[in-house]
């Protein structure tokens, strides 16, 4: 009973070390995020995306950002803008190529 057991946990203990070493293989990538824009400022931006989840993107001097084909600057992305972010990863942190604003959220009715 207890070799089966080992066994099966020095299994999931050497999946859990080779997803690591593939997450981390991703620096460099492009990855695409989705979601509603919390606070934006010059240099990052915090979302949340369509999954729940809070991420702050970093936002370099070479970050295009956009709306309706027309530039603009990140801090101008008012809270409540729907965005989808361009992004690459380093070392851990995500950096903007690319923000385009989409729909900011309607206020409430009264």
């Amino acid at each position: 009973m207890i070799r089966p057991l080992s066994a099966t946990l020095m299994f999931l203990f050497s999946l859990s070390l080779a997803s690591a070493v593939v997450m981390s293989a991703h620096d460099g990538h492009d990855h695409k995020v989705m979601g509603t824009i919390t606070m934006a400022a010059a240099d990052h931006v915090m979302l949340k995306t369509t999954d729940g989840k809070n991420v702050t993107i970093q936002v370099t001097k070479d970050t295009k950002v956009t709306r309706d084909s027309q530039t603009m600057k990140a801090q101008d992305i008012a809270v409540g803008a729907r965005v989808v972010v361009t992004a690459v990863s380093e070392n851990d942190q995500l950096k903007a190529k690319e923000i385009q604003v989409g729909a900011e959220a309607r206020a409430a009715a009264r």
